[in-house]
């Protein structure tokens, strides 16, 4: 049997899957390229082990929750109740930021599915999105978006903030709406997806500008929530 052939979303390239492989690499610009489930010879859906579900029925995860202040912000109520998670926060002072997560959860390939929306507030000035690869609030990656259609890949390694995809534009991106943000890790490979697997706004290149940040990839805990920004 012959496999069929699918193009790169990337360069348009023809690509050829290699058996029930999810993830391939082009050959010609070296994007990690999600191969199509009905393309697979099998498919490996089923492999994917569900570690973590959380409908926000009610803080069983002990979420971070309550009312606090800090320099960075005026107020932050963080509540679980109704299926959310919702955070309401008045930035204390320009470019601050929030994070949750829980411990407890080491992987290294996974796939991680978040249902956001932005309710309320600056449309430019604020970001919402996901972590993962969680070692501590000084080495974490961050995936995030705003209600203007822009996103970002950053990592931040040793309290320093490296950009691993400049703010980009996609119609993708749904303003004032439920937006689901995706994150596929194989290894050193990310695929970073919005609304759904079809629909794919960036895909990581292993090239020289990945290659110094392979071993903190690697070692890294693989814990996750979401995040906020502002900027004023």
């Amino acid at each position: 049997m012959t496999a069929q052939s699918f193009q790169c979303p990337s360069c348009g390239a023809p690509l050829i899957p290699r058996g029930n492989a999810s993830v391939i690499s082009c050959p010609h610009c070296l994007t990690s390229v999600i191969v199509p489930e009905e393309l697979r010879q099998d498919s490996d859906a089923a492999q994917w082990t569900t570690l973590l579900f959380d409908g926000f029925t009610s803080n069983d995860n002990n979420w971070s929750v309550g009312n606090r202040t800090s320099e960075y912000f005026a107020t932050l109520n963080q509540t679980v109740a109704d299926g959310r998670y919702r955070w309401e926060a008045e930035v204390g002072r320009p470019y601050s930021i929030t994070t949750a997560w829980l411990m407890g959860y080491e992987v290294s390939d996974f796939h991680l599915t978040v249902n956001c929306k932005h309710i309320s507030g600056s449309k430019a000035g604020s970001g919402w999105g996901v972590i993962f690869r969680v070692q501590d609030n000084q080495n974490f990656y961050w995936f995030r978006m705003t209600d203007q259609q822009f996103f970002a890949v950053s990592v931040k390694k040793d309290g320093q903030w490296h950009d691993v995809v400049d703010w980009r534009r996609t119609d993708s991106i749904k303003p004032n709406g439920v937006n689901q943000l995706e994150v596929i890790a194989h290894e050193s490979h990310f695929i970073f997806c919005n609304c759904s697997r079809t629909n794919w706004l960036e895909q990581e290149r292993q090239n020289r500008r990945t290659h110094q940040l392979r071993q903190f990839l690697k070692s890294a805990l693989a814990v996750a929530f979401c995040g906020i920004q502002d900027s004023g």
